[in-house]
């Protein structure tokens, strides 16, 4: 859907008073970048229709990375005067250049194309910005590829440019998806033609790993495969912003792609593909530190009560009241709070309920402690603890015990700090053993979280995708 900016643009430059209406001008073009690149901050400087100062600055990015693109308003619409603008722009700035009117036809036009694509410069007139759809929750292709035109777009780029743009890269990133050539190869020409290196190469990318992800190998990929090991920040933000993915092949194949620091560079806080990410992430990713906190509030926009967050750069999952981070080092999480000690009872009954073996637990009493230890063995069922706990008067706390996952290894369960991590300090365990041990042992979990649990971080193998398996992407 097109949206008219023309008229709002006439509109602006009808104003009697001419420092009214470049206001009124430079009001109309950042309302409409603003609906399309919310993202971005746009600020505008003192100048207008000047040739080397920009009229408007948008910046975005995450994280250490930033990001920027100047934008230049300009009141001709004469191919010839434009080129000769062009030609002045350093390329590295990438400039967006918006005449206020249509660019006109003529012989100046093939120069004028030649030059802004030499000079990494999108030109986007009236109708171009208004064929630009208005930012979406749900990021579908179309609307990466509308981001990509933003961030990185060149050439000339009318209304017909860019629909065309927008219908081949939606078509292309499907087809990867399902590892067609024939639209995959169209959509990459388009990229290419069409952006910056940088964004040609993003873009490249994020197909190749859809390609990745259908089972396709990637030497029959149409296309050169970005040198790579894994995919970056900016590629796996895409991926994970794009529509939902609900194959777990899929991603059972792009997991080996990625790693948690990556994901925690991306920005992406919580999305429908974070969720199937992590599903197969959490089998296969290793961590050294669990640590549950409180939280007062649990915002989610879906029905599910458990959901995998990215919150300052820390993978959680949240549940109903906590957040269960998970890091490689002590480290990267914050101090503990400091939370009751569960009486001996709870703890038998909780290790009881889900079968986790406690080989060790230390009681606090007033000021003195207790160990209570085995050589490996299961202390959960001992008669002895009876005896203690009435001696006790059922007054105990426990503070820590030691508890084995569902594979074996040993884990340090701290009930008043809420932690958990295996002995050294480099020792690393999936985090789905991690997060089902400490999880079912630090809390009062009721039958339908334990259930969610259960489900989302079920140590169980994933089922094998019915396409054949093949080496990681861009390996040499």
């Amino acid at each position: 859907m097109v949206t008219p900016v023309a008229p709002e643009i006439d509109s602006a430059l009808d104003h009697p008073d001419p420092r009214q209406a470049v206001e009124r001008v430079k009001d109309v073009v950042q309302r409409r970048l603003t609906s399309v690149y919310p993202q971005a901050r746009i600020v505008r400087t003192e100048f207008f229709n000047h040739t080397y100062v920009p009229d408007l600055l948008m910046t975005w990015g995450s994280g250490t990375r930033k990001f920027e693109r100047r934008v230049y308003l300009r009141t001709t619409s004469d191919a010839a005067l434009l080129a000769s603008d062009v030609s002045l722009f350093q390329r590295e700035e990438q400039p967006l250049l918006v005449p206020l009117g249509e660019v006109s036809a003529g012989p100046s036009l093939n120069r004028l194309e030649s030059v802004a694509d030499e000079h990494h410069t999108l030109i986007l007139g009236p109708s171009g910005l208004g064929a630009l759809p208005p930012h979406s929750v749900t990021r579908s292709a179309k609307a990466l590829a509308s981001d990509a035109i933003v961030e990185g777009g060149r050439g000339i780029m009318r209304d017909e440019q860019i629909e065309n743009f927008l219908t081949r890269i939606s078509s292309g990133v499907e087809a990867a998806r399902e590892g067609l050539a024939n639209p995959t190869r169209l959509a990459l020409g388009e990229v290419e033609r069409w952006t910056v290196p940088t964004v040609s190469r993003r873009m490249s990318t994020f197909m190749a790993a859809m390609w990745q992800g259908s089972g396709r190998s990637m030497t029959e990929f149409p296309g050169d495969a970005p040198v790579l090991s894994t995919l970056d920040e900016t590629s796996l933000g895409l991926l994970l912003e794009s529509e939902e993915i609900v194959s777990t092949g899929f991603w059972n194949r792009i997991c080996p792609l990625i790693d948690a620091k990556t994901l925690v560079r991306t920005g992406v806080r919580d999305t429908q593909n974070l969720q199937r990410l992590m599903r197969s992430a959490a089998r296969q990713w290793k961590g050294h530190v669990c640590m549950i906190v409180d939280e007062t509030s649990t915002p989610t926009t879906t029905s599910e009560t458990w959901r995998w967050i990215v919150d300052q750069g820390r993978i959680g999952l949240r549940g109903p009241g906590y957040v269960a981070y998970v890091a490689a080092s002590r480290k990267d999480l914050e101090f503990p709070d400091e939370y009751p000690a569960p009486l001996l009872a709870t703890v038998r009954e909780r290790a009881s309920r889900f079968s986790i073996p406690v080989t060790s637990i230390r009681i606090l009493m007033t000021n003195r402690s207790i160990g209570y230890d085995s050589s490996g063995e299961d202390v959960t069922h001992d008669p002895q603890l009876d005896g203690i706990s009435a001696a006790l008067g059922q007054e105990e706390g426990v503070v820590e015990a030691q508890a084995l996952t569902p594979t074996g290894v040993s884990l340090r369960c701290g009930f008043t700090s809420r932690t958990a991590s295996p002995p050294g300090a480099r020792s690393l365990i999936p985090y789905s053993e991690l997060l089902s041990t400490s999880l079912r042992l630090l809390l009062e979990l009721d039958d339908h979280d334990a259930a969610a649990i259960e489900d989302i971080i079920s140590t169980t193998e994933l089922p094998r995708s019915d396409h054949w398996e093949q080496h990681g992407l861009f390996t040499e």
